[in-house]
C-alpha cells in the first residue's frame, strides 16, 4: 500500500493530542473539559487507524509489540520511582505502566486480525467471533465490577483486558473498512461545502454533553475503570456506553473533514508516531516533579505553556528519531544483530 499523506497527518495531530492530554494531567486544575474531550476520541481513533492498517499484519508485528511492552516496562519501572511517580518499586508485566496497555492491547487486536485473515474475514465462524467481542466489549466493565469487589487482588488494568475489548469495536471498524470504502468517506467528508460550520457545533455540542459531568465520562473514556466509576445503574452504564462510542465515531469523521493531505510537520509526526508515543512521558514524568507552582497559573498561561511543550517534544523526538530506531522495532535489531554475527563469523 502506498503512504496515504492524509491518514498520516491524522496520526500526527493525534500523537500531539496524546503528549498535549497527557501533559494537561499535570496541571489539570480548569483543564478538565479539554481534557474529557481529548481522551474521548485519540485512542479510539488512533485505534480505528490501526485496524485500517492491519489488512495484511503478521505474527512479526506482535513479537515486535511483546518485545516493546517487555523492554519499556522495564524502562518505566524504573523511571516513575525515580521521577517519585510511584511510592514504591513496583516491577511486574501484568500491570501495564502509564501508556504501555496499548502495546499489550495492539498485540491483541493484531492476533485477532491473523486469526480473521486466516478463517475468511467474512466466513461464519469469522461473524461469530466479532459477535462475541462486541458483546464482551459492551458488558466487560459492567462484569468487571462484581469481579474486581470480590476480587480486590486483582487491578483493573490487568493486562489491559478492559481496554482491550472497550477499544476493539474501532480496530474492527477500521480493520472491514476496504481501501475504495475509506477513499469514498475521505473525499466525501473532506469535499463537505459546510464542514467548518458543522464540525464546530458538532464539537460545541459534544463539550456540552461532556460539561454535564466532566468526571463522569473522564473515567468511561480511560477504558480501565469499571462501571461503578461512571454509572449509577444499568440504563446509565449503557447510556454512557452509547454515548462513548458515539462521540469518538462522530470525532474521527470531523479528523477526516478537517485535516488535508498535503505534506508537513503533521505528516513527520505521524510517519513517526511510534517514538513519540514510546518516549513521551520521559517528559511528564520529569515536568510532572518541577511544576508545582504552575498548578496556581491562569487557564491561559497554563495552557500556553503545555501546548508548547507539548510542540516541543512531538518534534524533538522525531528529530532524533533515526538514533532511536533500533529500539522501535527490537525484532529486527535481534535478526540484524544475528545476521551480521554470522556473516562475521563465517568470515573468519
Amino acid at each position: 500500500m502506498t503512504k496515504d499523506v492524509k491518514l498520516s497527518n491524522i496520526k500526527g495531530i493525534l500523537i500531539f493530542l496524546v503528549v498535549l492530554g497527557h501533559l494537561l494531567l499535570v496541571v489539570r486544575a480548569g483543564m478538565e473539559p479539554l481534557i474529557v474531550l481529548i481522551y474521548s476520541f485519540h485512542m479510539p481513533a488512533f485505534i480505528f487507524l490501526n485496524g485500517y492498517f492491519a489488512k495484511n499484519v503478521t505474527f512479526k508485528k506482535v513479537i515486535n509489540l511483546l518485545l516493546l511492552y517487555i523492554i519499556f516496562q522495564s524502562f518505566y519501572a524504573f523511571i516513575t520511582y525515580f521521577t517519585h511517580y510511584s511510592e514504591a518499586f513496583t516491577f511486574r508485566f501484568t500491570t501495564p505502566i502509564f501508556h504501555l496497555w496499548y502495546l499489550i492491547s495492539l498485540a491483541c487486536f493484531y492476533l485477532v486480525a491473523i486469526s480473521l485473515n486466516k478463517i475468511g474475514k467474512h466466513r461464519l465462524w469469522s461473524f461469530f467471533i466479532i459477535t462475541g467481542i462486541l458483546v464482551i466489549s459492551i458488558g466487560i466493565r459492567w462484569w468487571a465490577t462484581g469481579f474486581l469487589v470480590n476480587h480486590p487482588q486483582v487491578s483493573g488494568q490487568f493486562l489491559s483486558i478492559q481496554r482491550t475489548f472497550v477499544f476493539f469495536p474501532f480496530f474492527l471498524l477500521g480493520f472491514y473498512i476496504d481501501y475504495k470504502t475509506m477513499n469514498k468517506c475521505k473525499t466525501i467528508l473532506y469535499s463537505f461545502k459546510f464542514k467548518l460550520l458543522g464540525s464546530s457545533i458538532l464539537i460545541f455540542g459534544i463539550v456540552w454533553l461532556l460539561s454535564t459531568n466532566l468526571l463522569k465520562f473522564e473515567n468511561a473514556f480511560y477504558g480501565f475503570l469499571q462501571s461503578s466509576a461512571f454509572a449509577i445503574n444499568w440504563r446509565n452504564f449503557f447510556e454512557i456506553e452509547f454515548q462513548q462510542y458515539l462521540i469518538a465515531c462522530i470525532m474521527i469523521a470531523i479528523l477526516f473533514a478537517l485535516i488535508n493531505q498535503s505534506e508537513n510537520l503533521l505528516t513527520l509526526w505521524g510517519d513517526n508516531s511510534l517514538v513519540i508515543f514510546l518516549f513521551h512521558p520521559l517528559f511528564f514524568f520529569v515536568l510532572r516533579m518541577y511544576t508545582s507552582n504552575l498548578t496556581q497559573w491562569n487557564i491561559f498561561l497554563k495552557l500556553t505553556f503545555v501546548i508548547c511543550i507539548s510542540l516541543f517534544v512531538c518534534s524533538f523526538l522525531v528529530a532524533i528519531s533515526k538514533w532511536l530506531c533500533w529500539i522501535t522495532n527490537p525484532l529486527n535489531t535481534i535478526l540484524q544483530f544475528r545476521h551480521d554475527r554470522n556473516k562475521a563469523a563465517l568470515e573468519e
